[in-house]
């Protein structure tokens, strides 16, 4: 089965959509307001690896978690206000911390994040720029004694999936990453991934083969979504364009799409703040590093060193704080030769998270043309290629050779009541 069909967003997500979709013999055309990669996608840290399996929502939360809770660390802020507002998608996300759900999700997250590496290099040997992929491990660091967990959840995790630890002591941090200095007493890595340079211009550049293979790209600000089966189409504040069948792969934005049309989704925002850092003389980094209690990642992009924080709990357009990258700078200084921030500006992104850590991927309950991909938190650059072809495949009617049942819309997307749906209506008129 093929036709017409149209994707909205894009992200790694969207564009990697849209691309399975087009080898597959579909017409796609792409809809974004921005350039493709400009948005979550720009700012990701650019690690793809196995072990991201592991949801921030497992029970190695609970140990930390009163000290979160207080509000001032680097690894997460929330805005209190914004928290009651969006009290039962928090509650939902400690609920699926429990070690059952966490264990659930991590193990249909692997199906994904096992795969990705592999769907990267095929989509960059299609596109020609396999040169941005550096498959060299994920090094996590400590500063303090107790180091890696062995008997925490994210271990036994490791352990179920056959993911080899590497273990490295302060000397053996020195010879794997000279340019750290020595305030580590130890670190990991975790083997069988890869990083990306320039996550954006990885998007943009798929965008632009996806064009020259024959697909459309339409920049236009999508407000609102309607109608089903042939009535389904898709609005800008100034007109209303039919669709045969519509894919959301809006990211953060998705959730608000959804409920224009008159559906539910309890879709949270995790924002994050990246800085671009100029490295003093002939320093530089083989490997992105999380440096564990510092709450950051930093890690090669070009010349330059990025600087990712953790989770901030607001608004997804509520204006920036910039009170995590300014605790971690210090921080960074510390752990390597870090010169001043470069010119560009300090980004904010919002990723878009389901209380089960887990994104939403096939058809919208009871439609036969709508469908989605979207909630991939803080791994959708990651896994867009992975999920993209699996949603392709669920269209095109092929046989999935993972079980789809954990990431299926049923489980999240519920119809508006009567009364909601006529206010939102009243509102769009």
């Amino acid at each position: 089965m093929t036709g017409s069909i149209t994707v909205l967003g894009a992200g790694m997500v969207g564009v990697a959509t849209a691309i399975h979709l087009q080898r597959r013999g579909w017409n796609v055309t792409l809809v974004d307001r921005r350039e493709p990669g400009g948005e979550t996608s720009f700012g990701n840290a650019g690690v793809i690896n196995p072990a991201s399996m592991v949801p921030l929502n497992s029970p190695d939360l609970h140990a930390s978690l009163a000290s979160l809770l207080g509000n001032r660390r680097a690894a997460l802020r929330y805005r209190p206000a914004h928290v009651l507002r969006n009290l039962p998608w928090a509650l939902a996300f400690l609920q699926a911390s429990k070690t059952r759900a966490a264990t659930d999700t991590s193990r249909a997250l692997a199906a994904l994040t096992f795969r990705a590496l592999d769907e990267h290099r095929a989509l960059m040997q299609r596109t020609g720029n396999l040169h941005r992929l550096t498959e060299v491990g994920w090094l996590k660091v400590f500063r303090g004694e107790r180091g890696h967990d062995p008997a925490s959840f994210t271990s036994r995790v490791y352990a179920e999936h056959g993911i080899e630890v590497e273990h490295h002591d302060s000397a053996s941090l020195a010879e794997l990453e000279p340019a750290l200095k020595p305030i580590f007493r130890s670190g990991i890595v975790l083997p069988g991934g890869a990083i990306v340079n320039e996550p954006g211009a990885l998007v943009a550049e798929h965008a632009a083969r996806f064009v020259a293979d024959g697909g459309e790209r339409r920049t236009l600000d999508v407000r609102s979504i309607g109608g089903e089966g042939p009535a389904l189409h898709y609005r800008t504040a100034d007109a209303s364009i039919a669709c045969e069948r519509l894919v959301v792969a809006a990211g953060p934005w998705s959730g608000e799409l959804l409920a224009s049309a008159g559906w539910d989704v309890p879709l949270g925002i995790e924002r994050g703040y990246h800085a671009h850092y100029r490295l003093d003389g002939n320093v530089r980094l083989g490997r992105s590093v999380h440096d564990v209690e510092a709450g950051y990642i930093m890690g090669p992009m070009g010349p330059e060193l990025r600087v990712t924080t953790g989770v901030e709990l607001a608004a997804r357009d509520a204006p920036s704080n910039h009170a995590q990258l300014d605790q971690v700078e210090p921080f960074v200084r510390e752990a390597i030769a870090l010169g001043p921030r470069t010119e560009a500006p300090v980004w904010r992104g919002a990723r878009p998270t389901l209380p089960d850590s887990r994104p939403a991927i096939g058809a919208v309950p009871g439609t036969t043309n709508l469908w989605v991909n979207f909630g991939h938190q803080h791994i959708g650059l990651m896994t867009g290629p992975v999920s993209g072809r699996l949603l392709a495949e669920l269209i095109g009617g092929e046989r999935s050779d993972i079980d789809m049942a954990p990431f299926s819309p049923a489980r999240c997307i519920r119809r508006q009541g009567r009364r909601r749906r006529a206010r939102l209506a009243a509102r769009a008129d």
